[in-house]
C-alpha cells in the first residue's frame, strides 16, 4: 500500500496558492433553478489543488478530473508535473495507476482504499463537488442562496461532512451559467480503525 506520506508532504500547499479566489453573487440566487442547472452539468473538467490528512499524514497535490456522465479520469500530479496516480472509471471497470504498478477493480473505492487507506464515497463526491446535494444530505445555504455546508447521513457515504466556499460563475455550453464551488473541505470522522479523514479541494477553473 502506497501511504500518503510517501505523494508528498506538504500539506500547506494548497493554502498557499496564487490565485484570485472567485466572487460569488451580488444578489440571491434561486435555489431550485441554481440546483437544476448543477444537475444538468454532466460534462465538466477541474483543475486545481487536493490536500489530503489522515490522521498523522498528509499530502498536497495537483488535481485535473474530468467526468463525462459519471466515466471520469481522475489524475494527481506533484509540483513538477510528475504524475503520481491515475484513476480511470468507466462503466466497465476502474484503473488506477501508481508507483509504477496497475491495479484493476470493478469500481473506484476499492482500488482508492487499496493505495491510500482511505474510504472516499465517489459516486457521491461527483455531485458534492459542484455543490449539489443528493438525496439524504441534509445542507444549509449562504445568505445568497447557494449551498454552504451538508452532511450525509447513506450508508454508503460514511457520514462525510462538505463545507463550501468562494463559489465563482462558470459558462455553460447553451450559452448560461451556473455557480459552481471553488473551494471544498470535505471531513470523514474517527471510525473503528480508520482516523479522522480531511480532503480539501481549491479549484482554479472549471470547463463545462
Amino acid at each position: 500500500m502506497i501511504r500518503l506520506s510517501t505523494l508528498l508532504l506538504c500539506f500547506c500547499l494548497l493554502l498557499s496558492a496564487c490565485t484570485t479566489a472567485p466572487k460569488g453573487p451580488e444578489n440571491a440566487v434561486n435555489l431550485t433553478s441554481q440546483l437544476e442547472k448543477v444537475a444538468q452539468v454532466q460534462q465538466w473538467q477541474m483543475r486545481g489543488k487536493i490536500a489530503f490528512r489522515q490522521g498523522k499524514e498528509a499530502a498536497s497535490l495537483n488535481l485535473t478530473w474530468k467526468n463525462d456522465s459519471g466515466d471520469f479520469g481522475f489524475r494527481l500530479t506533484n509540483f513538477l508535473g510528475v504524475s503520481l496516480v491515475n484513476l480511470t472509471v468507466s462503466e466497465q471497470k476502474s484503473v488506477l495507476e501508481a508507483d509504477g504498478e496497475t491495479y484493476v477493480n470493478a469500481l473506484p473505492e476499492p482500488l482508492i482504499y487499496q493505495i491510500t487507506g482511505m474510504v472516499i464515497p465517489v459516486e457521491s463526491l461527483l455531485s458534492w463537488v459542484k455543490g449539489l446535494p443528493i438525496e439524504g444530505d441534509k445542507f444549509t445555504l449562504t445568505d445568497k442562496g447557494l449551498v454552504d455546508t451538508l452532511e450525509s447521513y447513506c450508508p454508503a457515504c460514511r457520514n462525510w461532512q462538505v463545507a463550501y466556499g468562494n463559489y465563482g460563475s462558470v459558462q455553460m455550453e447553451n450559452g448560461s451559467s451556473v455557480w459552481l464551488p471553488h473551494s471544498i473541505t470535505l471531513v470523514q470522522e474517527e471510525m473503528p480503525n480508520i482516523p479522522q479523514t480531511q480532503l480539501k479541494i481549491k479549484i482554479y477553473q472549471w470547463t463545462l
